[in-house]
């Protein structure tokens, strides 16, 4: 007998039992025989064996010959596999699927958005020579410029002592950004970027150009050079911020009353509700006007306003060009009949300047300082620790309707100088103030909120 088989011998005939894995299924007894062993059953119907998970009989015939058949249970066996399988097949296919629309979607929202940021995308930065202004409602620091006494024609100087650039709602995005947005919509905002160049530029040209006329390696950028050049008298330089610290301090030592005030996005909106501008059109442009204290621009607030610059002693206008800053500025001050060149003109970011120079502090220290906003209690604490004399704190404005008892309160006080951060209504606030108490005001906007936080710093 060789090793690993058996034979037997009966009236079925002979069956060679082969060496194969052997599970046991009950309690039959298992017996091991070569190398994957073999289960042996007595019997005159053969013996039965499973090789591999596969189960048969063994079954021989007259022949002698043993053939096999597969057993009930493999059938079933392999069914239920078989459905697993593709059950387990479909789960994974729609996951897949579920997972490819997810990735999709998040493609498809970040292409929204990319193109709503680059609809909203001003035109890019302008030279470092000219720095975007900010609000003065406080919408974030800008940089400072350079400026001489009023009347005196000079382009312009550099910008020693600039404020933060970042944080105006019609800033610029940085350079990198722009080129991952041109970069994420190949051909759009290039391609829009160009159209509005030329749309603002050689298109312009084009017009005063006669027929079956070039003007041959004149770019637009060299037109508006020239052109620069011939209207350069006409520039007016801005109180720089040590020419007006210089001012305030001055006004301090000599106990006499003096308004600074200051125009950003929201004052000018506001005067151009229904004057220059349509007032829905305002509405859609500003809706952060409430916030700043004027639910709905009325007459009675626009002559407020109007009456207000007019008798201020130091206006802050802005630097920036863009529609709703210098582009409302000389249309509203036009139609209030306020003539530009008679004011005392600063930066609308004069605020900023000042704390960036390092010129607020030695403003401050030494004299009684009163606070009048919504953020003046924080404010308070932060400028005694830094050695100022907090004279008192008026805690909230409610609106340009708030005006005439936030005034009665700043009379039962005793100070220097009122630092007001009102919105809007800072504006009449630091008039009143300086016409009707002879005290020293100034519009600190939300620089107050910038140092509460920690944004910026004494």
């Amino acid at each position: 007998m060789r090793a690993g088989s058996r034979r037997s011998a009966g009236k079925a005939g002979c069956i060679r039992h082969v060496a194969v894995q052997v599970e046991n299924a009950g309690k039959g007894h298992v017996k091991g025989a070569g190398r994957t062993g073999i289960r042996r059953s007595a019997g005159k119907t053969g013996g039965v064996r499973r090789a591999g998970g596969a189960v048969g009989v063994i079954a021989t015939g007259k022949s002698g010959r043993a053939r096999a058949v597969p057993h009930a249970g493999r059938a079933a066996r392999a069914s239920r596999a078989a459905l697993a399988g593709r059950a387990q097949g479909r789960l994974r296919q729609g996951s897949a699927q579920r997972r490819h629309a997810s990735a999709q979607g998040r493609r498809a929202a970040a292409r929204a958005k990319q193109r709503t940021a680059m609809r909203r995308a001003p035109q890019p930065a302008p030279h470092a020579s000219s720095p975007q202004a900010m609000p003065a409602s406080g919408a974030g620091p800008a940089p400072r410029q350079t400026t001489h006494p009023q009347g005196v024609v000079a382009l312009p100087a550099g910008r020693e002592g600039a404020a933060a650039s970042a944080g105006s709602a019609n800033g610029v995005p940085p350079a990198a950004a722009q080129q991952a947005a041109q970069a994420a919509v190949p051909g759009g905002y290039a391609a829009g970027y160009r159209d509005g160049v030329y749309a603002g530029g050689e298109a312009l040209v084009a017009k005063h150009i006669p027929p079956d006329h070039i003007l041959p390696a004149v770019a637009a950028s060299d037109l508006i050079e020239a052109g620069f050049r011939q209207y350069a008298p006409s520039l007016t330089r801005l109180a720089s911020p040590h020419e007006l610290a210089g001012h305030i301090m001055a006004a301090l030592d000599e106990q006499r009353p003096l308004s600074v005030v200051r125009l950003g996005d929201g004052e000018l909106l506001t005067l151009a509700a229904d004057t220059v501008l349509p007032a829905l059109e305002v509405q859609e442009l500003a809706p952060f006007l409430p916030y700043a204290g004027v639910p709905c621009s009325t007459p009675d607030i626009r002559a407020m306003l109007a009456e207000a610059i007019q008798g201020a002693d130091w206006v802050g206008v802005p630097i920036s060009r863009a529609p709703t800053f210098q582009g409302l500025l000389f249309p509203v001050l036009r139609h209030f009949g306020i003539n530009w060149s008679s004011l005392k003109l600063t930066s609308s970011t004069i605020n900023y300047s000042l704390h960036h120079s390092r010129l607020l502090l030695p403003i401050l220290q030494g004299r009684r300082v009163l606070l009048i906003g919504s953020q003046v209690a924080d404010l308070g604490v932060l400028l005694h620790q830094h050695g100022v004399q907090i004279a008192g704190i008026l805690p909230s404005v409610a609106g340009m309707a708030d005006i005439p008892r936030v005034m009665q309160h700043a009379a039962e006080h005793t100070f220097d100088i009122a630092l007001v951060a009102a919105g809007i209504p800072a504006v009449v606030l630091c008039r009143r103030i300086a016409g009707e108490l002879g005290k020293v005001a100034f519009d600190f906007g939300h620089l107050a909120d910038k140092l509460v936080t920690g944004e910026l710093q004494f």
